[in-house]
């Protein structure tokens, strides 16, 4: 899990040529596992060491089902055809990343076998591992834009925010997810569902994107992955 990742690419950075990224290394917390349990601080669970050694066991264990891999290319906002939402940055990177299938299969034989306690906790390493893979993927376009003196935003997803989640289809015609193994159902959900896709504007001054997800600005109170508090609105009381 530690090995570097793996970059094949065409003569970065000439536009629409996709970059495969493979092996990448991912830092699972244990604290992340226990938010998307359910614990919004973080702190230890109401449990006895049973539940520790658990988690331990399965973070430990888990790496054998986990394949996180990213694909990327650079393209301009008005390419994601028929959504008009980037179409005036100039330059954007259109990514999608998984861990693969192994670890839904997994949880759903422990599931089948009544295992639902260690079932629910390998799920959230899952999801932990996904968002790991995401950030993973990000730091990469991060690294290879830097050269030209440009930065990345922060990621937007679609489904999030007021970036429409219909629009992945016309991310996955731009992005080749196939080459990763990640394909939309008819809902466009991504399968396998431990995936994300997600774009980031790159320019010297980065703009914060429309779609851009944000706990700041999430009115869910009572979300149990919330990372940050609901800032206040001028003009509006909490």
């Amino acid at each position: 899990m530690n090995a570097p990742a793996t970059i094949e690419a065409d003569s970065f950075p000439t536009e629409r040529s996709p970059f495969l990224l493979e092996r990448l290394p991912l830092d699972l917390d244990p604290s992340e596992v226990r938010r998307y349990l359910g614990n919004k601080t973080g702190q230890r669970l109401k449990s006895d060491t049973r539940f520790d050694d658990l988690l331990a066991k399965s973070l430990q264990s888990a790496g054998q089902w986990l394949a996180p891999k990213g694909i990327f290319l650079l393209a301009a906002g008005s390419d994601l055809s028929g959504w008009p939402l980037f179409a005036h940055l100039e330059r954007m990177a259109f990514a999608v990343c998984t861990i693969g299938p192994a670890l839904e299969m997994e949880v759903t034989r422990l599931a089948a076998a009544g295992k639902t306690l260690q079932a629910v906790v390998l799920d959230a390493i899952g999801s932990v591992a996904a968002e790991a893979t995401a950030d993973a993927v990000e730091q990469q376009i991060a690294a290879e834009v830097s050269g030209q003196g440009l930065r990345v935003s922060c990621r937007a997803s679609p489904g999030y925010g007021n970036w429409d989640i219909r629009s992945q289809t016309a991310l996955f015609s731009l992005v080749p997810a196939e080459r990763i193994g990640v394909r939309l159902s008819e809902t466009c959900m991504m399968i396998p569902r431990k995936s994300v896709s997600f774009a980031v504007h790159v320019a010297r001054e980065p703009v914060r994107l429309r779609g851009e997800s944000s706990c700041t600005d999430c009115n869910q109170r009572d979300c149990p992955y919330r990372r940050a508090p609901l800032e206040r609105k001028e003009g509006k009381g909490e």
